[in-house]
């Protein structure tokens, strides 16, 4: 090993470290600022970029809603074809993250026939032409109209990756779309763990922040995220530690 590889992999190493440090610093000062609600009976929508972002951000509320009977359905934009370990080959990762996914909802509680699959190509969100945005706009309107959902949950609008912050544009533009009147909540999956010098989540932000216990669900969160097994090892110690603690946090739009 060189010199200047163990250089590389020493500043890898203490990136990782601020980041998760800080990671923990945003979650437990938004925690802190936040206004604690209730879980409550009222029908949802989650949008999901990637096959487990719906578990890390929202699966204690999923699981809690889905325990009381409640109806939730869950939207997943893209394919997560770039999300591969080597051990699973090009052509069967959207296949293996389908079903990691639908072993995740089945776990939280979610109806196979609750749950979309769009099939986006990943990483195409915000990139996507006039006419293609268009049509995804009118898909995500249409499962809205026929859902009418009281409640609708994407990803931050300032997540820190290009895919969880098109989703939001573009569900914001179907919910507009489709003439519903729904509340909005923002689930963060990177947010927190963004490079200190350079975090979207900017004190004013924390005042919209709401915080859910889950305690009661927090081991069927935790066996939902675990499901992913294609996704785990690229996950930080932040963005895991910040998903399996025992509130989530949402803020409202």
């Amino acid at each position: 090993m060189s010199k200047l590889t163990l250089k590389n992999r020493l500043q890898i190493f203490t990136g990782e470290v601020v980041r998760n440090i800080n990671s923990k610093v945003l979650f437990l000062t938004a925690k802190f600022k936040s206004q604690r609600i209730k879980a409550n009976n009222k029908t949802a929508i989650v949008f999901s970029p990637h096959q487990d972002d719906e578990s890390l951000g929202c699966g204690g509320m999923i699981a809690i809603k889905r325990s009381l009977g409640v109806s939730v359905k869950v939207v997943f934009l893209t394919d997560g074809r770039y999300g591969r370990p080597d051990w699973i080959e090009p052509e069967d990762i959207i296949q293996f993250r389908q079903k990691e996914a639908e072993t995740a909802l089945n776990i939280l509680g979610v109806e196979q026939s609750d749950t979309y699959f769009l099939g986006e190509p990943d990483g195409s969100l915000s990139q996507l032409s006039e006419s293609q945005r268009y049509d995804l706009i009118s898909r995500l309107s249409k499962i809205l109209k026929s859902s009418r959902p009281e409640e609708v949950y994407v990803p931050h609008n300032q997540d820190g990756h290009p895919d969880h912050e098109a989703t939001f544009d573009l569900v914001l533009a179907a919910i507009a779309h489709s003439g519903l009147e729904t509340e909005l909540f923002q689930y963060p999956i990177w947010v927190f763990w963004q490079n200190p010098l350079n975090s979207k989540l900017h004190r004013e932000n924390l005042t919209n922040a709401h915080r859910v216990s889950i305690a009661a669900v927090k081991k069927q969160k935790k066996q939902a995220i675990e499901s992913y097994k294609s996704q785990l090892r690229y996950l930080p110690y932040g963005v895991l530690a910040s998903s399996l603690n025992s509130e989530e946090i949402f803020f409202k739009k």
